[in-house]
């Protein structure tokens, strides 16, 4: 053994040894994965609160200006997520929510739902997988830094992860960052700390996704990236959404918008989707109405010829005396069934998840029934005026 490779050997000997000279006891050493353990294994679907924007698991972060409406978009999220409907015309999770609101009080919050509720024709009554946290005017910081830029958690988060946790939510909304945030933003630390060990660790505690709401720093505006003034929120948070309002061709930077009301929400960052991506949205009657799905025309070609796959792989299911349903936690989940048929083309999950959502609200689909050879009738989804396998009645 060389000198160098003894020297070596001896400083990882020591990186596993404890400060009283011993070796680690075997619970305190590292666990290593060996990949050739996962072989044979299926991969495991990533997991979307929104496929393609908003990751499970994960932080995102929501940019915008002061009064672009980031807290009515979260809040419009958080009721899509409540009562199983599309967000923007996107694809939504069903999933209980906590929405920490630090620039609102509860009349605010009532007031902006109620716009809401007559959008999703819904009533406050369908709302018991929400729960609200108006804190205006409180001290919100969850998580704080002593002299050496040690962090610890503040009673305050303690308690929302506590009541998160009894709630069973998957859904966390925070309005906004500074408000949270208490230290030093320009320390890549203390930025990348509190978004790894404070909404991050909510997110992987909870097997959900936490939305925080952020204000962009000037430069970020100028340049339509939407950052704010640390690249530690850029390298940290996982998905960054930017939602802006589109300008009117002018020199300079006091320019006016182009439509006051029309809103743009833009992917700037996703580790597992492509960025900069777009959904063209329109203020109307205190709420978002998407005018144009994401991606803009081109997508929009796309996910009708996927609406069509979709129809067409029903179609073949149902000829093979085979049923689909429309809950992601059953066996026979539509879109996954799809994502795993040779005939899919190119389309994934994901893409049969927007399909089956935007032909349900086209009324193209349904759930009803299917009688199996038992006799047993059993949920599957049907075409509208068809029925699911030849010679069984189904309904919508």
């Amino acid at each position: 053994m060389s000198a160098d490779t003894l020297a070596a050997y001896r400083l990882l000997k020591a990186a596993h040894t404890t400060a009283n000279g011993h070796d680690p006891a075997p619970g305190d050493r590292l666990q290593l994965l060996d990949p050739t353990t996962l072989f044979g294994i299926p991969v495991p679907d990533r997991p979307w609160l929104v496929p393609d924007w908003i990751p499970m698991r994960r932080a995102t972060a929501l940019y915008g200006a002061g009064g672009e409406g980031k807290t009515l978009l979260a809040q419009q999220l958080a009721t899509a997520c409540a009562i199983g409907r599309p967000w923007l015309d996107l694809y939504t999770r069903r999933a209980r929510s906590v929405l920490l609101f630090c620039e609102d009080d509860e009349d605010e919050m009532h007031r902006r739902q109620e716009d809401i509720n007559n959008h999703y024709d819904c009533t406050f009554a369908d709302l018991g997988d929400m729960r609200w946290l108006p804190r205006l005017g409180h001290d919100n910081a969850l998580m704080t830094f002593d002299g050496n830029g040690t962090p610890r958690h503040t009673p305050l988060f303690e308690q929302i992860r506590a009541a998160a946790i009894e709630h069973d939510a998957k859904l966390i909304v925070i309005d906004t960052l500074a408000d949270v945030f208490t230290g030093n933003e320009n320390d890549r630390g203390q930025a990348r700390a509190f978004a790894q060990q404070t909404l991050g660790l909510l997110a992987r505690e909870l097997d959900g996704a936490v939305v925080s709401l952020a204000h962009p720093s000037r430069a970020g505006m100028n340049s339509g990236s939407g950052e704010s003034g640390s690249t530690a929120w850029i390298g940290t948070f996982r998905s960054q959404l930017y939602l802006s309002t589109p300008k009117s061709d002018a020199n300079g930077d006091d320019y006016e918008p182009a439509d006051p009301d029309q809103r743009v929400l833009t992917r700037r960052k996703s580790n597992a989707a492509r960025r900069d991506e777009t959904v063209e949205l329109r203020w109307q009657d205190g709420v978002f109405i998407p005018q144009q799905p994401a991606g803009g025309i081109s997508a929009s070609i796309e996910r009708r010829s996927c609406e069509r796959v979709f129809l067409d792989l029903l179609d073949a299911i149902t000829t093979e005396g085979r049923r689909v349903s429309d809950s992601s936690r059953a066996s026979n989940y539509a879109p996954k069934i799809f994502a795993q048929r040779p005939d899919r083309e190119r389309f994934r999950k994901s893409d049969f998840e927007r399909a089956m959502q935007s032909l349900f609200a086209q009324r193209q689909i349904a759930m009803g029934t299917r009688r199996a050879p038992n006799r047993k009738e059993y949920e599957c989804i049907i075409r509208i005026g068809g029925g699911c396998a030849p010679g069984a009645p189904g309904h919508a």
